[in-house]
């Protein structure tokens, strides 16, 4: 609704506050009947994505005939002062600088929808996906940067307390100043790293790792190939070592993926794709970003045509 308010204001000089006609305000129209006109429809088309409400605009907020800031309908008093002072702003603001705004704060709102949580419908096999998802998607290394992206999108999503980073694996550990191509934050302290491998691991590999976590942090080695030959038990063997005075454990991929997705729960193993693709971007590894969403949106179509 608010959205309509800044278009509507920047054609004409009408107050962006109204809800009704009957508020009194210049150029007021009955703004709360024409959003449900639009919205109700739109959402009966997505799939009832916004919880199928009959009447979404006649909350007891909307009832009255205009926003006010003071209004003890309101939730949210904080967010309420700030946009009642926004919407005076756009009121008296240029043109340009109202559909600024506007473009503004639609960039704003397609950044927080790649990410937004979507609620499953019966009948929808998710887990099938995401499992298909991580299959097909690790086909390809891209220098290891995917098996990065999609074990950080799993610990994102398993807990959205923390503070996740990601490292492209194509950067050098010094330039970066990292321990791990994954680093894991709570309020700022480092409680965990990752170190990805898209190819064999050797022993190097867990060594080198090992001498970069200074920290006393847990440590995981995340793989998608296996081990180099002959390796696999000089390698398990080191990490039981190091596991006896620390945190430190082998995650690998192929087995230990599908047990993650199943903790995840459907409510956010819906979000899997569209996460690893904005990470991707993040990391600038273009082909592979816009490779994980064409692969995703085709796993939601096929299942979307499957009787």
């Amino acid at each position: 609704m608010n959205y309509w308010r800044i278009g509507k204001n920047g054609r004409a000089k009408r107050s962006p506050a109204f809800h009704s006609s009957g508020c009194g305000l210049a150029g007021s129209y009955d703004a709360r009947s024409l959003c449900h006109k639009i919205v109700v429809p739109f959402e009966k088309s997505k799939g009832n994505l916004f919880g199928l409400s009959n009447e979404p605009f006649l909350i007891k907020s909307l009832r009255h005939p205009e926003h006010d800031k003071d209004n003890p309908q309101l939730r949210n008093k904080k967010i309420s002062a700030l946009l009642h002072d926004a919407l005076e702003l756009i009121r008296v603001a240029p043109e340009a600088e109202a559909y600024s705004a506007v473009v503004h704060v639609l960039r704003l709102g397609k950044q927080r929808a790649e990410l937004a949580s979507v609620a499953p419908s019966a009948g929808e096999h998710d887990l099938a996906i995401c499992s298909e998802f991580v299959q097909e998607f690790l086909q390809k290394a891209a220098g290891g940067a995917r098996l990065v992206a999609l074990w950080v999108a799993m610990l994102q999503l398993s807990d959205e307390d923390s503070e996740v980073k990601a490292y492209n694996p194509n950067q050098s550990d010094a330039f970066a100043g990292t321990i791990g191509d994954v680093e894991v934050f709570i309020e700022g302290d480092l409680v965990s790293a990752s170190e990805c491998k898209h190819r064999p691991i050797n022993l190097e590999d867990v060594e080198h790792g090992l001498r970069k976590n200074t920290s006393g942090a847990e440590y995981i080695f995340v793989i998608a190939a296996g081990f180099e030959t002959q390796q696999e038990e000089n390698i398990r063997k080191k990490i039981a070592q190091a596991g006896e005075l620390g945190d430190i454990s082998l995650v690998e991929a192929q087995s230990e993926f599908a047990s993650v997705l199943k903790i995840l729960g459907p409510h956010r193993r819906r979000r899997l794709g569209p996460a690893v693709t904005v990470l991707l971007r993040t990391m600038r590894e273009f082909e592979s970003a816009e490779e994980a969403a064409a692969l995703w949106s085709r796993l939601l179509e096929e299942q979307s045509n499957t009787p």
